[in-house]
C-alpha cells in the first residue's frame, strides 16, 4: 500500500499536481469511485491528454449534482418557444418538476432537468431543429 502510494505520488507529481492535491486524491481514492477510476485511468494509460481527462471528470462530477432551469432558459438552449415547451410539458412529453408558491396559492414554479430534456429532444421521435438567429 505504501509502495503504491509512493508510485502514485511520483506519477501525479510528474503530471504537475500540487502536493496538497496529491494527498487529497490519495485520501479519497478508497472512498470515491470517481477518484478511483481517475487514478486507474492515469496508471493504465501512458498516452493521454491530461486536460481532456480532467474535463471529462469535471463534467462527470458536475452531472452528479442536480441542475435545473426555467422555460425561458430552456427556450434559449433548445430553440423551442416557451409556448412549445408549455404544450409539450402539458402533454407529458417533457420531464419537469412542479413546485408551488409558499402560500400554496402563489405561482407555480416549473423546473426542468436540462440533461433529461436534451435526451428527450435528441430522441428521433421529438427531433427539433434549432432556429438560427
Amino acid at each position: 500500500m505504501i509502495n503504491d502510494n509512493y508510485t502514485l505520488i511520483k506519477k501525479l507529481g510528474s503530471l504537475g499536481f500540487s502536493e496538497d492535491h496529491i494527498y487529497e486524491i490519495i485520501i479519497r481514492k478508497n472512498t470515491s469511485p470517481l477518484i478511483k477510476d481517475f487514478i486507474e485511468r492515469i496508471e493504465n494509460n501512458e498516452s493521454f491528454k491530461l486536460e481532456d481527462m480532467l474535463l471529462d471528470y469535471f463534467l462527470m462530477a458536475d452531472k452528479m449534482k442536480p441542475i435545473t432551469c426555467n422555460k425561458n432558459t430552456l427556450s434559449i438552449l433548445t430553440g423551442l418557444s416557451t409556448r412549445q415547451i408549455d404544450e409539450r410539458r402539458r402533454a407529458r412529453q417533457i420531464p419537469s418538476i412542479q413546485l408551488t408558491g409558499q402560500s400554496g396559492a402563489g405561482r407555480k414554479i416549473i423546473l426542468y432537468n436540462p440533461d433529461e430534456f436534451k435526451d428527450m429532444i435528441l430522441a428521433p421521435k421529438y427531433k427539433v431543429h434549432k432556429a438560427t438567429a
